[in-house]
């Protein structure tokens, strides 16, 4: 790792930033450069990193797939509460630490109307005393703030993050929801961490609705606040169509989703015709799933809860084609192998880490499956972050 000390001779695509917390809030990495020339950084690390790890693949790789929006293009963002010296803060994490906080009332990553947000919220929490959450001693309440933004319907459900409930959370909905209409709801998530114990989080509404509604191009999905979804709503449309096109499911076809979240790219994929099931450890995504699954009409589906090496082991599918899309970590060496052990014709895998993914691919590849595509897509303008979906055969 390297860090920046000071710029002799700056590289002929350095630009001024049009953002005035660059580059000190770790929010970004790539705002002093112009979109093209990223994408043409992201390529060449993409590349570079294939070489060194996965060199088989380098044939098969597609131009990566730019963005059409890449200001205000986020649909959820999560601000740190903080102190600057005794002011109370709310923002975002300095570049290259995990505990100072930089105070944030411009970002051009979620929409104009959240830094508004965002400004009244640290005004009222500045005038009420409740201790901030110290992760090290394990103390206090208030944590963060997390702001989901439907860009199709214009509406936002926002959380507050702590680790007990204050009678003042109520009052700050009922405040928030009256300055800004375009808030639909409000919630409270009160997390439980306790050093050597697993952590847990559970969902308080405290005003309106709990969860928010978004359109992937001609369909419409909930997403709870506890969900993963992905954050480009401006650009997921295209990765699911790249993925479809990849999966290329006849009507009797079925279709294995794994780590599927709110459903949404099972649905997408499937659209009414092929069968589908899909796997997530996580009950609220489950629950969404079957809610998206029946605002959609599409039946043919199911949806199970529980980790994925588990539901692979106690139970027998033989699906004619698997999703993957699993966390950045990538895949736990069970749930791969038991993957592997299906002997699936077709494999997507859907990951957000080219890291863990190339991981993941050279065990598939050990195992007789071919890399057929490998498709960046960028979901993540103004990072070094990329999506990429790569589609496997068996041999």
């Amino acid at each position: 790792f390297g860090k920046v000390v000071t710029v002799k001779t700056p590289s002929a695509i350095r630009k001024i930033s049009q953002c005035t917390h660059f580059p000190i809030c770790g929010g970004c990495h790539y705002q002093d450069i112009n979109y093209d020339d990223q994408l043409k950084l992201k390529t060449a690390v993409l590349t570079d990193s294939i070489q060194r790890y996965l060199p088989e693949a380098l044939d098969h790789i597609s131009p990566i797939i730019g963005c059409k929006e890449t200001k205000f293009h986020r649909n959820k963002m999560e601000f740190a509460f903080g102190y600057d010296n005794d002011k109370l803060i709310c923002g975002l994490k300095k570049h290259g630490t995990f505990d100072n906080i930089i105070s944030i009332d411009d970002c051009k990553l979620l929409s104009p109307i959240s830094n508004k947000i965002l400004t009244q919220t640290t005004t009222f929490f500045s005038n009420h005393q409740i201790p901030l959450w110290n992760s090290y001693k394990e103390t206090g309440c208030l944590s963060h703030l997390m702001m989901r933004h439907s860009k199709a319907f214009d509406h936002y459900v926002i959380s507050i993050v702590a680790a007990k409930s204050n009678p003042s959370f109520n009052d700050y909905a009922t405040i928030i929801m009256e300055q800004f209409p375009a808030i639909q709801g409000v919630n409270l998530l009160l997390f439980t961490q306790k050093k050597g114990q697993p952590s847990s989080t559970e969902c308080v509404p405290l005003k309106g609705k709990t969860v928010l509604q978004e359109k992937i191009n001609d369909l419409t999905f909930n997403i709870s606040p506890q969900s993963f979804f992905q954050t480009n709503s401006c650009q997921v449309g295209t990765l699911y169509e790249t993925v479809k096109t990849c999966c290329n499911l006849s009507e009797s076809d079925t279709l294995l989703d794994l780590y599927c979240g709110t459903g949404t790219i099972g649905l997408y994929v499937c659209h009414k015709k092929s069968h589908l099931i899909g796997i997530d450890e996580i009950p609220q995504a489950i629950d969404n799933a079957k809610e998206n699954a029946a605002l959609n009409n599409v039946k043919n589906t199911t949806f199970i809860t529980g980790r994925v090496k588990n539901i692979l082991k106690f139970n027998t599918f033989s699906p004619d084609c698997i999703v993957i899309d699993p966390p950045r970590s990538g895949m736990v060496p069970k749930a791969l192998q038991r993957v592997i052990d299906i002997r699936c014709s077709t494999i997507v895998y859907v990951s957000c880490n080219p890291i863990t993914l190339l991981r993941d691919l050279k065990e598939f590849l050990n195992q007789g499956y071919h890399i057929d595509r490998f498709i960046p897509v960028d979901m993540f303008p103004h990072s070094y972050h990329l999506e990429c979906v790569v589609k496997l055969k068996i041999n």
